[in-house]
């Protein structure tokens, strides 16, 4: 079920247009998006470097730089703690990398997402002090390692937390929120409170190359040198999923363009194995082709073999490892489409689901790993938060994916009683509970939900209803200045009613693509009017609901088709309605 909004925001749409050298189209997708001002529109066009946040607004940051900078200068014991996914895999590298440069051969300890579980662990703790690690660092993680860096002090190691999290709190009976930082000697999170930092929306990567920034500029390394680790900073932002705004829409746009002209083994080895064209690389090849090929050996087996991929200083050893974990991505994708399956079975045939607002599967032979994967996929069939639990090595595990109007991390502190450790934010969380505990979630959760029924219907808001003459080819130029797309920056949707289906075929290897030749009612006879359109799923049951239909609505998304030279419009059909 779906409802359509045509977003209706008013403004000088003729003005802004004119001032900025722009359609008065596009004028109104920048007003839809918030956005009005000329200086603004600038910023979001021209994605210069110069818009960067300063470092040095975050809280801690140049006290972490002086206490690293004081232990690379003794030629002290550094070791990062980062995470099995890829924020983490990157903002490991980054750290890595860049102390590298200042002198330091810092080591890296990345957790396997089954025997260490997320974050910094005591394990950690003990093999660092039998290293003779003088201060641990933590990336993309450690900002709830309370017990944890106490534990390292007491055995006389020192920590930073390098982190984006939310920072843990509890709730007191009026609602007030307690927060409890770890006892680390610095802690760089732009989620803290206290932090001045202007824009606390950014990744792990993002704070670790922040840190890197201060560390680079004390030792007086050109700015150049920097910026070679922007893609890696790209890379992180877009795989956490992190919203293509402010300075985030700089660091994807500039490190795309410095990921096209990379020469790192690791990254070009990566980009070859998964067959992308490097000057069509885009947002979603980070999320969709290369990320997951990074996080699928942090799923299935070590992240170390990522990180080692991306530190490779031989092109065949390169190669190699990114054969490797292509070959993991594949057979991630076919569990995750087993136990997907699975799980939309015991939802349709159990009526008891029906009723939840919130969606709770326990799934215990699936690998724990896909449980975020697979929670996604129900949140985008059901319009529901869901969570996946599976049966870890001594208790149940799971993940869970929100929609917006739930705030998942929130939520969970109502029945916090039942985990044995959960953490998270708005849009996703994660958890570990006793087995007996499960009914009692997914039971609790509910009763504690305010969802309505108007909360579960999947909303889609149109940019505005746009005929088939203005969804041409020079249009559809003038939408790639508002690239790089993502999270936070969704491409533009438009909507149009009256239109003729004249002919359909089915594409794709498995047959789960179909291409329509569309055409408004009134203009049958237009050739000019003639558009191709491509709409994914399955195909052959969209073949037969649509072939010759008449007076469809539909909603779409306008790009370029690109074919032996030619370029012409092309839209991708995201809903429609039949009348």
């Amino acid at each position: 079920m779906s409802k359509w909004m045509v977003v209706n925001k008013k403004g000088d749409f003729e003005g802004i247009a004119k001032r900025n050298n722009i359609s008065p189209m596009l004028a109104r997708i920048f007003v839809n998006k918030g956005i009005s001002e000329d200086e603004e529109i600038r910023d979001f066009l021209d994605c210069d470097l110069s818009k960067l946040k300063d470092p040095h607004l975050m809280k801690d940051m140049d006290k972490a730089r002086d206490i690293l900078s004081k232990h690379i200068d003794d030629k002290k014991n550094i070791l990062i703690i980062g995470d099995y996914d890829i924020d983490g895999v990157c903002s490991s590298y980054i750290l890595k990398r860049g102390l590298f440069r200042l002198g330091n051969h810092a080591l890296v300890r990345l957790p396997h997402r089954i025997a260490d579980g997320y974050g910094m662990n005591m394990k950690m703790v003990d093999e660092a002090y039998d290293k003779g690690v003088d201060i641990i660092l933590t990336c993309d993680n450690g900002i709830a390692a309370y017990d944890e860096i106490e534990y390292a002090n007491s055995k006389g190691i020192k920590v930073i937390v390098t982190d984006h999290h939310e920072v843990p709190f509890s709730l007191t009976d009026t609602g007030e929120k307690l927060y409890r930082l770890p006892n680390a000697l610095a802690v760089v999170d732009p989620k803290q409170e206290d932090c001045p930092y202007p824009f606390d929306g950014i990744c792990g990567g993002v704070v670790a190359f922040k840190l890197i920034q201060c560390l680079y500029e004390k030792y007086g390394i050109d700015r150049e040198e920097l910026y070679d680790l922007l893609p890696y900073a790209a890379f992180a932002t877009v795989g956490d999923i992190m919203e293509l705004k402010d300075e985030n829409r700089v660091i994807v746009s500039r490190g795309l363009d410095r990921m096209r002209s990379c020469r790192d083994f690791g990254l070009n080895a990566l980009i070859d194995a998964c067959r992308v064209d490097r000057k069509k690389l885009s947002p979603y090849h980070l999320g969709y082709v290369l990320g997951p090929c990074i996080n699928a050996t942090g799923r299935l087996d070590s992240p170390d073999r990522a990180l080692e991929l991306l530190l490779s200083k031989d092109h065949k050893e390169a190669t190699l490892i990114a054969s490797e974990l292509r070959t993991f991505n594949d057979d991630r994708k076919s569990m995750q489409a087993l136990f997907t399956e699975k799980a939309i079975r015991l939802i349709d045939e159990d009526e008891s689901y029906s009723k939840d607002t919130v969606l709770v599967l326990y799934l215990p032979d699936c690998h724990e790993s896909l449980a975020g994967l697979i929670a996604g996929k129900l949140r985008e069939k059901y319009s529901k938060p869901s969570f996946v639990l599976t049966d870890g090595e001594s208790c149940v595990k799971g993940s869970g994916r929100s929609i917006e109007a739930y705030d998942m991390f929130s939520e969970m502190n109502k029945c916090k009683e039942l985990f044995l450790k959960f953490g998270g934010h708005k849009m996703a969380a994660g958890l570990s509970l006793e087995k007996e505990n499960v009914s009692k979630f997914r039971e609790k959760i509910n009763a504690f939900s305010s969802l309505k029924e108007e909360d579960l219907v999947n909303v889609y808001n149109a940019d505005m209803q746009l005929h088939f003459k203005g969804a041409n080819l020079a249009f559809a130029k003038e939408l790639e200045r508002l690239e790089p797309y993502g999270n936070g920056n969704s491409k533009p949707l438009f909507c149009e009613k009256g239109i003729r289906v004249v002919d359909t075929r089915i594409l794709g290897n498995n047959n789960n693509t179909l291409k329509l030749t569309l055409v408004p009612e009134e203009g049958i006879n237009d050739p000019s009017l003639r558009r191709e359109a491509m709409i994914f799923g399955e195909a052959d049951r969209l073949e037969a609901e649509l072939k010759d239909r008449e007076d469809i609505k539909i909603l779409f998304e306008l790009s370029i088709n690109s074919y032996m030279g030619k370029e012409s419009p092309q839209l991708t059909i995201k809903d429609y309605k039949l009348f």
